[in-house]
C-alpha cells in the first residue's frame, strides 16, 4: 500500500497531463474567445454577461464555446473530485490514473442523463425555452466557479506539505461558490421559478439531488 507521499509522487505525471489540457483549452479559448473568456471569468460578478452571450448564443447550445468550456468542467471537477477521495483516503486502488478516468466517465455520464431528463422535463411541460435558459446559465456560472477554483486545485494537486489541509480549503471554496451560484440561479429566475413551482421541484429532485447522491455514492 502506498503512503501519501508516494501517492503524489506517482500522480503527478498524469495530473500534469490533465492540466496540460486544459491549459491547451483555455489558450485555445483566449485565442478565438478571448473576451467571452474574461467575461466568463467575472460573471458571478455581473450577470448581465449571462444574458449577452445567452442571447448570442441562441439555439447554438453545442457550438465551439460552450463545448470547450464544458470539457475544462468535467476535467476539473473530475480532478478536484478525486481530490476528495485522496482527502478521504478510502478504496486506494482507484487513486490512480484510472480512478480519475472512472470519476471523469462517471461525470460524463451524469451530466448527459441531467440534460437528457431536463430536456424530456421541459419537453413534457412545454418550457424548453425556459429549460434552455437555465441550463446556459446554470453552465456558464459552473465555468465561473471553475476557472477561479483551477488555482487552487493546482496547488493541492502538487504540495506535499500540508496538502490535505489544502485540499479542505480547496473543496470548501468550490461548495462555498456552489452556493452562490445557486443563489444567483434562484434570484435571476425567481419570477419564472415562481411561475413553474412544481416542475422546478420536480427538476431539483430529478437533476440536482438524485444524480448528485448517485454520483458521491459511485466515487466514495
Amino acid at each position: 500500500m502506498f503512503n501519501v507521499e508516494e501517492i503524489v509522487r506517482v500522480n503527478n505525471n498524469w495530473i500534469t497531463i490533465v492540466f496540460i489540457a486544459i491549459l491547451i483549452i483555455l489558450v485555445v479559448l483566449n485565442i478565438f474567445f478571448g473576451k467571452r473568456l474574461l467575461r466568463t471569468n467575472s460573471m458571478l460578478l455581473n450577470k448581465s454577461y449571462v444574458q449577452i452571450y445567452y442571447n448570442k448564443d441562441k439555439g447554438k447550445f453545442f457550438a465551439l464555446a460552450p463545448f470547450l468550456f464544458f470539457v475544462v468542467q468535467i476535467f476539473a471537477i473530475s480532478l478536484l473530485l478525486y481530490l476528495f477521495k485522496f482527502l478521504l483516503n478510502t478504496k486506494n486502488e482507484l487513486l490512480s490514473f484510472d480512478g480519475y478516468l472512472l470519476i471523469l466517465g462517471i461525470m460524463s455520464g451524469y451530466l448527459f442523463l441531467r440534460y437528457l431528463i431536463g430536456f424530456l422535463l421541459a419537453t413534457l411541460f412545454e418550457l424548453k425555452t425556459q429549460f434552455y435558459k437555465l441550463l446556459f446559465e446554470k453552465s456558464n456560472y459552473l465555468s465561473n466557479v471553475v476557472l477561479w477554483v483551477l488555482p487552487l486545485l493546482l496547488v493541492s494537486s502538487y504540495i506535499t506539505f500540508f496538502k490535505f489541509t489544502m485540499i479542505k480549503i480547496t473543496l470548501s471554496f468550490f461548495i462555498i461558490l456552489l452556493i452562490f451560484r445557486y443563489v444567483l440561479i434562484l434570484i435571476n429566475n425567481k419570477k419564472l421559478i415562481l411561475n413553474n413551482l412544481f416542475y422546478f421541484i420536480l427538476y431539483i429532485c430529478a437533476l440536482e439531488i438524485a444524480p448528485l447522491i448517485l454520483i458521491i455514492k459511485l466515487t466514495i
